[in-house]
């Protein structure tokens, strides 16, 4: 598929959707909450939301003058040709106006437009406002309330930041602006970091790839070790699963057990094994403090029950850790993605994906988690860097029934004292997982270096 074939075939499942049985048709009650498919509220860096719920505007912006306008296309339109970019990606809609004059004026597949707010795209197409924006027209519409969403669609498109001209919208008001500032930092200040070439194609044995972990550095330093560490309740389903997709070069498994003792499952001996057993008590920061303090690694990855990682993922773990010295990253993000209701689909939009999670991180003595309920890892030093192609599949909605999700967002919202509450939609977009497909699968995996600002 072509770029813009991409974009458009994910914003209409998203834009066409309406939620059922949580609180109404296309708002953010209920899926904006539900654990098992939706963003978890330590995926985004501080002062980035994973998804905004969207309000129906009350007023459709209105067109700029047809002089203003004139000039705004004209200016965007030089702007693009001494660029020498392959795309345009507008940031914002507005009134529609502007990005319906570079539609006609620029190449065929060039202007890739970004909105947030998906009731003012439902509120512009039912105004007649985004006739340029139909079926079969050679213009991408990339539309989803996540910032991390409409980033990481860009990249799997194929819109590379390299190829790629942002320019937020002049029409914006200030506040639309600001919203969408975070995509923006992203795209613009995002920096490329080049790992080094390791043995990782596709069907690469995680086992085999870690001499690296057991071989010094180039500086003559030991590589680091690396501790894999989880939380978890004897009842978690397939945990002979989760436990074998681990390979057997990692330093340690660390396990923290929802239970007064330990419950006698077994674990593989391939690695030193560490576990622990501590009632949850309705505090998952308190639980993954214990889970931290039993790591010895200088690296620690943790993962819940119903995650994995493919044995490529696993063996970039290495080229990460070595790397990150080098550039002061303290902490690494994944991508994750949740089947559903197939395991050929993934389930999109309102934060559902790419539901970016901080899971690896350098070990050290000032490191805490908080919040009772959706934890936040703190006392980081360093920068944090984005692993595009790592991705977490996330099995909680595609092998767990709707009574245990329901009993399972129930223990959040005891955590949470009431502070928040957790509903499970009847229904949630999906698209093909194949239009979500990470673009390196072999080789170093492609990482960026984050904007300060998400650190």
């Amino acid at each position: 598929m072509l770029p813009h074939e991409v974009l458009n075939a994910y914003s209409s499942v998203v834009l066409g959707f309406g939620f059922k049985g949580s609180g109404g048709a296309g708002g953010a009650g209920g899926v904006g909450q539900a654990d098992a498919p939706t963003a978890d509220s330590s995926a985004s860096p501080p002062g980035v939301s994973s998804a905004s719920p969207s309000v129906i505007p009350s007023v459709i912006p209105v067109a700029p003058a047809p002089a203003d306008l004139e000039r705004m296309a004209a200016r965007a339109g030089a702007a693009f040709v001494r660029s020498g970019r392959k795309y345009l990606a507008l940031l914002g809609l507005g009134s529609g106006a502007l990005a319906g004059a570079l539609a006609e004026s620029l190449p065929a597949g060039t202007l890739c437009v970004c909105e947030q707010d998906l009731d003012l795209v439902r509120g512009l197409r039912e105004h007649g406002q985004l006739d340029w924006w139909r079926q079969g027209a050679a213009v991408g519409l990339a539309a989803d309330a996540s910032p991390w969403a409409l980033f990481l669609l860009l990249d799997r498109a194929g819109v590379g930041q390299g190829d790629t001209l942002v320019l937020p919208n002049p029409e914006l008001a200030p506040q639309a602006k600001a919203a969408h500032k975070p995509l923006e930092l992203l795209l613009t200040r995002s920096r490329p970091l080049v790992l080094p070439a390791s043995d990782t194609s596709d069907g690469s044995d995680a086992s085999d790839a870690p001499d690296a972990l057991d071989a010094p550095d180039a500086s003559g330093a030991p590589a680091p070790r690396l501790s894999v560490a989880a939380i978890l309740a004897p009842s978690e389903p397939d945990l002979p699963e989760f436990f074998a997709q681990m390979p057997d070069w990692i330093a340690e498994l660390v396990l923290v057990w929802d239970a007064a003792s330990l419950p006698g499952i077994h674990v593989p001996d391939r690695f030193p094994v560490r576990q622990l057993a501590r009632p949850l008590g309705a505090d998952f920061s308190a639980q993954r403090g214990a889970m931290l303090a039993a790591c010895t690694g200088d690296w620690v990855l943790y993962l819940d029950a119903d995650e994995r990682l493919s044995p490529w993922a696993w063996a970039t773990l290495p080229a990460l850790c070595v790397a990150s010295a080098a550039h002061k990253v303290a902490a690494w993000h994944f991508p994750r993605l949740s089947p559903y209701p197939d395991a050929e689909h993934a389930l999109t939009g309102f934060g559902l994906w790419p539901d970016v999670q901080l899971r690896l991180f350098r070990n050290a003595p000032s490191l805490r988690f908080v919040n009772p309920v959706h934890e936040r890892l703190t006392g980081l030093s360093g920068a944090q860097a984005l692993a595009l192609d790592v991705e977490i599949e996330h099995l909680s909605r595609l092998r767990k029934g709707d009574a245990v999700l329901r009993s399972k967002l129930a223990g959040f919202d005891r955590a949470g004292a009431g502070r928040v509450r957790h509903a499970l939609s009847a229904e949630y977009p999906s698209v093909p997982r194949a239009l979500l497909a990470a673009r390196s699968r072999g080789g170093p995996p492609r990482c960026l270096l984050l904007p300060p600002e998400f650190s």
